[in-house]
């Protein structure tokens, strides 16, 4: 597709005059709505503010390209505008920017992938020439700057023969515009610097030019030119980094490439090992990279629905508590409201997965996935299983081709309606062997006395701590909150034991024992024991790194210490998060806390005998 398939002659209006940037986002914004465009001009113009809120659309050589990205936009287009007088007053990276040739873009939120977003990346890259943004001013009539719109910029082709390389990443909030001006800012400066400059896009495409293993191992240097997080940046952990806003290549690009070749001078890059590498081969995932990727998704589940359990948790708690001492209408009324909040669990984990995998779309599809395996008795189990189901439907349905004017009922109607659709089949079609599953955990659960719901403590006290809030400490923690759903409350006691023990035990054993940690180590007792009694078991990590082995031991040994003795004195936690604050709210809380004292003493006394007398490096 051209670039004139993606605007009209009634989208470009030549000398006009305006006052402000304000009265110039109306009246574009009015005109694409009166020409089908968006079908909701203030929502439009919300997006487009909002984006002006993250960094300057006003470049330099009078040039602006404000954008707004939303679900209003029927199609990815956009409108030009030439001005009489120059607005001197437009926000702009150039600070002397008197814009006088605006291009604003409409990008639909859920369109990743079409021809659409490929014209207006296009178009972003051709308005980074300064002779052609005079081909515009000097144009006299629509039809000439529809010509223009037709031309291709022939794409310079980058040389391989220079001595140095950097890999770059460049990305902006709308994936759009700044993403693709920046990478070729970023290629030209490389070209007449003598430097091997390689750039991917990641955008509202995906990920576009993504980086070779041979690109990466050869490389220099990285430059991540980025408002946004950068994706699969593990990748790049053995270069030097040069980290910057998205928008300052735009400004000085041979400037960035000059820091991130002085940084390749000054810090040796490490070796590229199979362990990064494993991540893609020939362009496509690896099962390493699947891992990950399902480890994500599913913490970012997690983190969505923890505010859900710790709220109906402790509003289950408090009326449990109150209605010990006189149960009365508001003590039932607090319990029925706990249950409730503690029943949105699933659905929110099983969308926030679908999330996580799929954007926005995902959201109602896995949230109907996961409300669905509540009520068959699927459970936790269930509804993770299908978030995942959920967020690769959706993904599907995506990228079926739909024509333009179907393609905006996509995200509202036609994944909504299709994706609960194909859900409600396969959960409906594996949803009873889960839900026998989860209904023989239970009683497996409930069924534990004695020395196996000790044991079951030091396994969960184990896990929490052996890599300190890594993936085996995810895995037993998800294992816990799933059990509250079930009204099986014992383990997290045993969880809460391994992420506190950790550090306040490593904090207790420098005071015990000084001459056995750095002056370092010594010196953060404080911080240390904070983090640890405010649930954070990564403030154990420095210590670790110091002397693994050692303090790794320390640690589970304490941890499952405490963890099956907090099990054993019949201590319950309906709780996740809140740390030592919300211990008042567990059951038997004064048998959790003599657990927990017991389990700091040992992971102190451990790390005593193990660790030799620490001897300072000079």
């Amino acid at each position: 597709m051209n670039l004139v398939d993606a605007t009209q002659k009634e989208l470009i209006f030549l000398d006009q005059n305006f006052q402000n940037r304000e009265e110039v986002f109306q009246f574009l914004a009015q005109k694409l709505f009166e020409n089908g465009k968006v079908s909701n001009k203030e929502e439009y113009l919300k997006a487009i503010y909002e984006r002006e809120e993250i960094s300057a659309t006003g470049f330099e050589n009078g040039l602006a390209i404000p954008h707004g990205k939303s679900t209003t936009v029927r199609e990815a287009a956009f409108a030009v505008l030439r001005l009489n007088k120059p607005l001197d007053n437009y926000p702009s990276l150039d600070p002397d920017n008197k814009v006088d040739i605006i291009f604003m873009m409409a990008i639909p939120s859920a369109e990743a992938g079409n021809t659409h977003l490929d014209v207006l990346a296009k178009l972003a890259t051709l308005l980074n020439d300064s002779d052609y943004i005079q081909k515009f001013r000097a144009a006299s009539s629509v039809e000439e700057i529809l010509s223009l719109l037709s031309e291709t910029k022939e794409v310079a082709t980058q040389q391989t023969n220079f001595d140095k390389t950097i890999v770059a990443v460049t990305s902006c909030a709308s994936g759009v515009a700044h993403t693709y001006m920046a990478a070729d800012a970023l290629e030209k400066a490389g070209r007449e610097l003598g430097v091997n400059v390689y750039v991917e896009k990641q955008g509202a495409n995906g990920i576009e030019d993504r980086h070779t293993s041979n690109r990466l191992k050869e490389a220099d240097a990285a430059i991540f030119a980025v408002d946004v997080a950068v994706k699969e940046s593990e990748r790049f952990n053995h270069l030097p980094i040069e980290k910057t806003a998205v928008k300052d290549p735009l400004k000085n690009a041979t400037l960035i490439i000059q820091r991130a070749l002085k940084k390749a001078e000054s810090i040796e890059k490490s070796e590229y090992t199979e362990q990064a590498e494993v991540f893609v081969q020939d362009g496509k995932p690896t099962f390493k990279r699947m891992i990950d990727d399902a480890k994500r998704h599913l913490m970012t589940g997690v983190s969505y629905m923890l505010p859900f359990v710790v709220a109906g948790g402790m509003i289950l708690t408090i009326g449990l508590l109150l209605g010990k001492i006189q149960e009365n209408a508001f003590t039932q009324a607090a319990i029925d409201v706990g249950v409730l909040i503690f029943s949105l669990m699933i659905p929110v984990i099983s969308g926030y997965i679908a999330y996580s995998i799929a954007d926005k779309p995902g959201i109602v599809v896995g949230m109907a996935g996961g409300l669905i395996s509540r009520e068959i008795g699927a459970g936790f189990l269930g509804g993770i299983l299908a978030g995942f189901i959920a967020g690769y439907i959706v993904n599907r349905l995506k990228k079926i081709p739909m024509h333009a004017y179907l393609a905006q009922l996509k995200p509202i109607i036609i994944i909504p309606l299709v994706g609960s659709g194909l859900i409600a089949l396969f959960m409906y079609a594996v949803g009873a062997p889960i839900a026998e599953l989860t209904k023989l955990l239970e009683n497996g659960l409930m069924s534990l006395q004695g020395g196996n719901l000790i044991l079951l403590g030091v396994i969960i006290g184990a896990m929490m701590a052996v890599d300190m809030g890594g993936p085996i400490n995810k895995v037993a923690f998800a294992f816990c909150v799933g059990l509250l759903d079930q009204n099986i409350a014992a383990p997290m006691a045993a969880c809460w034991i391994g992420i506190m023990t950790p550090p306040v035990g490593l904090a207790l054993a420098t005071v015990l024992a000084p001459k056995k940690f750095s002056q370092g180590e010594r010196a953060s007792q404080t911080s240390t024991v904070v983090m640890g009694l405010t649930g954070i078991t990564e403030g154990a990590i420095p210590f670790a790194v110091a002397d693994p082995w050692r303090v790794i031991l320390s640690i589970v040994v304490g941890s499952a210490v405490g963890g099956g003795l907090a099990l054993g004195l019949g201590s319950e936690a309906a709780i996740p998060s809140g740390g030592i604050f919300v211990v008042p709210f567990f059951h038997e809380p004064i048998m959790f806390m003599i657990a927990f004292i017991v389990g700091i003493f040992v992971t102190a006394l451990m790390a005593i005998l193990l660790k030799k007398e620490y001897v300072e490096v000079k």
